[in-house]
């Protein structure tokens, strides 16, 4: 029979503090997304929790769907999509640092790198 790590209990309560922040960052990320972005009528924003490491959050316009960005279900980490299933290296921002993603654009241009995305100068 295997070992079981042994994971103290200030620890285990600093796990379940940082994953009720990322619930509550994660929420208002979407919350931002959907109520307080300016994007053209008919666009909105589902959050997909489906996958095992990562959030995925979708666009949706006229009946066509694609992939907004992702989120790192451990640390909130907003991630730029790399295609359907997976993420770009990099964060991009984190549902909990909101100024990283108050400057977020409905077509999600504010995700790449090369126009000034200054999430890891933050802080």
């Amino acid at each position: 029979m295997p070992l079981q790590p042994v994971i103290s209990m200030e620890k285990r309560e600093n796990i379940m503090v940082l994953e009720k922040n990322i619930k509550s960052g994660v929420t208002k990320f979407m919350e931002h997304l959907n109520n307080t972005m300016d994007k053209p009528d008919g666009y909105g924003y589902e959050l997909n929790t489906r996958g095992s490491k990562y959030f995925k959050v979708e666009m949706s316009s006229l009946g066509h769907r694609s992939v907004y960005c992702f989120i790192n279900k451990r640390n909130g980490e907003i991630l730029k999509s790399a295609g359907w299933s997976a993420p770009a290296k990099g964060a991009r921002g984190s549902v909990l640092v909101p100024d990283s993603y108050s400057h977020s654009d409905w077509s999600g241009g504010w995700l790449y790198k090369i126009f000034g995305n200054v999430y890891n100068m933050i802080g």
